[in-house]
């Protein structure tokens, strides 16, 4: 691990970072599927609106460092399995969105009785997320 730490492209990390952070914006947006996200969490428009007065930028800040964080952490993986690649990169990513995010995350699921369909889009999310990035930073490590 201290090889991989010594290798980390703090340009790619960045850039990684910020794609991914888009990604969470595309997907959690009225293009793809902010309405059933809203329908399932019941939260409705006056929600939205009043967090929007309140100020969105904590919530941006902190969404951007966590993407920080686990973006980091995936770049670790990759730069630690050798010869990063993007179809390398992409598949370490899909790994760990599904098998170690996502599967801790339909753990908690089932004992707070989280709908399927509310879990299919947040699960989606991590898996296109890490996916994405995996093959960034695979093409570019």
């Amino acid at each position: 691990m201290r090889n991989a730490l010594a290798q980390i492209d703090y340009l790619a990390l960045l850039v990684t970072t910020v794609a991914g952070f888009l990604i969470g914006w595309l997907w959690y947006s009225p293009l793809l599927f902010v309405k059933p996200w809203m329908a399932e969490m019941k939260i409705t428009e006056e929600t939205m609106k009043d967090c929007a007065h309140k100020g969105m930028a904590g919530f941006f800040i902190r969404g951007f460092l966590y993407t920080l964080f686990s973006t980091f952490a995936l770049t670790i993986l990759i730069l630690s399995r050798g010869s990063p690649n993007y179809v390398k990169g992409a598949g370490i990513g899909v790994f760990v969105g599904l098998l170690l995010v996502g599967a801790r995350m339909l753990n908690g699921a089932v004992w707070e009785r989280k709908s399927a369909k509310l879990m299919a889009i947040v699960v989606g999310h991590e898996v296109v997320l890490f996916g994405v990035q995996g093959a960034i930073l695979g093409a570019w490590l």
